[in-house]
């Protein structure tokens, strides 16, 4: 190690080599990256530590996996509407009152201790809601069913990060961030430009090596550390050493997010909502209030715009169905039949669609017609 580093980033790299577990050699290694300075003369010094570190946590989650070993049951919460969003929130942050407010479903105000479940009507869209239990910490280990928890967010379709105007924004939305990405949950955030298949033979296959900040010895050997030797491991575009980390990772999820500001009615939390805009760019905000019952309809309509679903209604012998289908924009009328019955492609003769603002009043199409929101589709079969 250079002996011109900061006096802060040689003791991390002291606690590094004396460190006896594998979480507290990637703490004290972190620790000491940060330390380094930024410039030219420690380019190599950086990117060697970087790529032990990169090691060092592929090697974790392997052990993780071989061990096997859960000390938690996960929640059992099963998705039963085309969306479902999870309300994430430190304690004492109105979320239990927000539910209510969402769902009418009368939950009594103490800390949630197991999930509740209720639906949010928004334009004749259910929306499945589950109010969690609160986080405490960004270290899991510190929440009650903290692991938990967070199992029930990887299967949502959003994450709602409930957020109190009336307390510190910042120090709220940090640590359920850092929850998050420990729960290997990344939010509002691409998948990087990788492509990574383990194959069962024919070793280790890279391509796009100029996209890449390592060597193709350094890849390699970053590979078999996390026990890889059969893959196609392939960049089409710029990563980083962060990006390569979280592609090996299979446990890594990319789920939308917003964030729901509560206690809006409360005098003074202005401030805190334009602080809180002010940090979070990457978020769209909903302010809201339990007690003046607001926000509901803008967080409806937020959810169905981040989630990119439009709303198609179906008809049968002329009759509208109760609710709408959500499909991703750019849906087709095949889509919808296949969604109805996989039959219905085989036996489709024509559409008819009824679009609100157009000059034709039924629109016959085929399987190819893309669809927009609000449209209504009659499916007409063969024998």
């Amino acid at each position: 190690m250079p002996t011109n580093l900061p006096a802060e980033a040689e003791a991390a790299y002291q606690r590094y080599l004396e460190a006896k577990t594998l979480e507290e050699k990637i703490r004290a290694l972190e620790e000491y990256i940060s330390k380094i300075p930024k410039h030219k003369g420690t380019e190599k010094l950086l990117k060697q530590a970087k790529q032990t570190l990169t090691k060092l946590k592929l090697e974790l989650e392997r052990k993780r996996e071989i061990s096997k070993k859960q000390t938690y049951t996960p929640f059992s919460v099963s998705k039963e509407e085309d969306i479902m969003m999870v309300l994430l929130g430190l304690p004492g942050t109105g979320k239990t009152m927000l539910f209510n407010y969402l769902t009418n479903a009368g939950v009594s105000i103490k800390t949630t201790i197991i999930p509740n479940l209720g639906i949010m009507e928004f334009e004749r869209v259910p929306i499945q809601v589950v109010d969690l239990p609160p986080i405490y910490s960004e270290d899991l280990d510190k929440t009650p069913n903290g692991r938990a928890i967070m199992g029930v967010a990887r299967n949502s379709d959003v994450i709602g990060l409930v957020i109190d105007l009336t307390q510190d924004v910042n120090w709220q939305l940090n640590t359920l961030l850092r929850a998050l990405k420990n729960a290997y949950i990344l939010v509002n955030k691409n998948p990087p430009p990788i492509r990574f298949v383990k194959l069962s033979r024919g070793g280790i296959q890279i391509s796009g090596l100029d996209y890449s900040p390592y060597t193709i010895e350094e890849l390699r050997e970053i590979l078999k550390s996390a026990g890889v030797t059969n893959c196609i491991l392939e960049f089409y575009g710029p990563v980083d050493q962060e990006d390569i980390e979280y592609a090996l990772n299979r446990k890594i999820v990319y789920k939308k997010a917003l964030i729901i500001a509560t206690k809006g009615d409360v005098k003074g939390t202005k401030k805190s909502l334009n602080e809180l805009v002010s940090i979070a760019k990457n978020f769209k905000i909903i302010p809201t209030s339990a007690i003046l019952r607001f926000g509901k309809e803008i967080l409806g309509k937020t959810i169905l715009e981040e989630l990119n679903v439009i709303r198609i209604w179906t008809k049968k012998k002329g009759q509208l169905a109760d609710k709408p289908m959500i499909m991703p924009k750019g849906a087709t009328v095949k889509d919808v039949a296949e969604k109805i019955h996989s039959e219905f492609v085989n036996r489709f003769k024509f559409a008819l669609v009824e679009r609100k603002g157009s000059k034709i009043s039924k629109i016959r199409a085929g399987l190819g017609f893309q669809l927009m929101d609000g449209d209504i589709v009659t499916i007409y079969t063969g024998e």
